[in-house]
C-alpha cells in the first residue's frame, strides 16, 4: 500500500503545500502542488499567524487536499545555525560536547530555544557537527498556526537543510562544489555541497529589497509595489543594451538590477568566506531556487557576474 506524504513550506513570503504518495519501490510520485502568498508587509508581521492560517486553508481548498499530518519547513532566517568542530569522542559523549557548544554560541539562554544537531562527516581526529536553533516562541506561533489550518505537524527541517536534502537525492553524480542559490523574499540562502560536506549562510538581500525599491521609486504601499514586481519585474541588461519600451518596466527593471547587483556583491563575498574560513572548493556550478529566482534573466545576469554556470534546479 502507497504511503501519503504531505510536505509544506513557510517562507517569510508565501507557503507552498505538496502531496505525495511513496511507492513500493521507495520512490515519490507527486499528486498535487500550490503555493500561495502570505501578503504580509515587513513592517507589519503581528498578523503574520492569521495570514499563515487563511493560506493554508485557500491552498487545501484549491487543490482539494485534504488534511493530515505534514512534515514542515521554515525559513532558514528564522532559524540559528552553526558549523562547531568536535574532538572525535564517543557517540554518547556528543551531546553534552554539542550542548556546551549550543550554550556559547546560540545568541539566547539556551532554556529559550529548540535546538537539535547533525554530524556532517566524522573521522579520527575530529567530528563536525551543524548545530540548529530557532526560539521556542517563533517555532510554537509556525507549528500553532499550521495545526490550527488542520495539519499537525510530525517534523519541523530548516529550508537550507531541505534543499541540501533534495539535491543530494536528485544530482548523484555531482562533482566538486554545487552552490544552490535559495532567493526568497526577505533572504537569499547560499548552500555549498563540496564533496559529501555542506556549509550554508543567508543574505538580507532578496525580493522584499525590490519590492522596496519600488516603494521608493514609484511612492507606493507595500502591496502595490509587490504587485508591480510581480508584472514588470525583469532584469535589465544595462547600459550598453537599448531601454525596454514599456517605460514602468524600464524603471522597475532598475529596481531589479540595483538589488541583484548588491545581491552579487554579496554572493561574492560568501564564497571568499567559505574558501577561506572554510577551506571550501571555489563553486563549479550554481543552481537557482525560491521565488524570487525566477525573475526574468536573473540566471543570465548571475551567470555573466559570477562567471560560473547557472541553471535551476530541477527536484
Amino acid at each position: 500500500m502507497s504511503k501519503r506524504i504531505l510536505s509544506l513550506d513557510v517562507g517569510a513570503g508565501g507557503v507552498k503545500l505538496a502531496e505525495f504518495t511513496q511507492l513500493k519501490d521507495g520512490s515519490l510520485e507527486l499528486l498535487r502542488y500550490a503555493t500561495a502568498s502570505l501578503g504580509v508587509d515587513p513592517a507589519n508581521e503581528d498578523s503574520r499567524a492569521s495570514f499563515l492560517v487563511s493560506a493554508i486553508a485557500e491552498l487545501l481548498a484549491d487543490t482539494g487536499i485534504k488534511p493530515g499530518p505534514v512534515l514542515l519547513s521554515v525559513s532558514g532566517q528564522s532559524v540559528f545555525s552553526r558549523y562547531v568542530k568536535l574532538p572525535a569522542v564517543d557517540s554518547e559523549k556528543i551531546y553534552n560536547m554539542v550542548r556546551y557548544e549550543a550554550q556559547q554560541n546560540v545568541p539566547f539562554p539556551i532554556e529559550e530555544v529548540e535546538w537539535d544537531y547533525q554530524i556532517l562527516n566524522r573521522s579520527a581526529e575530529e567530528i563536525e557537527v551543524l548545530l540548529v536553533a530557532i526560539k521556542k516562541e517563533i517555532r510554537a506561533e509556525v507549528v500553532d498556526a499550521v495545526t490550527r489550518a488542520g495539519l499537525p505537524v510530525e517534523v519541523v527541517d530548516v529550508a537550507p537543510m531541505a534543499i541540501f536534502n533534495a539535491v543530494r537525492k536528485n544530482y548523484p553524480e555531482l562533482e566538486g562544489c554545487t552552490l544552490v542559490l535559495d532567493m526568497g523574499s526577505r533572504s537569499t540562502n547560499l548552500i555549498f555541497i563540496d564533496q559529501g560536506k555542506v556549509f550554508s549562510r543567508s543574505i538580507p538581500v532578496a525580493g522584499n529589497a525590490i519590492t522596496q525599491q519600488i516603494m521608493k521609486e514609484f511612492e507606493l504601499d507595500f502591496e502595490q509595489a509587490e504587485q508591480l514586481k510581480l508584472e514588470n519585474a525583469v532584469v535589465s541588461f544595462g547600459g550598453a543594451f537599448e531601454p525596454l519600451e514599456d517605460e514602468v518596466q524600464e524603471k522597475v527593471s532598475k529596481c531589479v538590477r540595483g538589488v541583484m547587483t548588491r545581491m552579487h556583491m554579496e554572493i561574492t563575498r560568501s564564497i571568499n568566506f567559505y574558501r577561506g574560513q572554510q577551506a571550501g572548493n571555489a563553486p563549479a556550478q550554481i543552481l537557482l531556487s525560491g521565488g524570487t529566482s525566477i525573475i526574468p534573466h536573473a540566471d543570465t545576469f548571475l551567470a555573466e557576474k559570477l562567471e560560473i554556470p547557472v541553471e535551476y534546479l530541477n527536484p
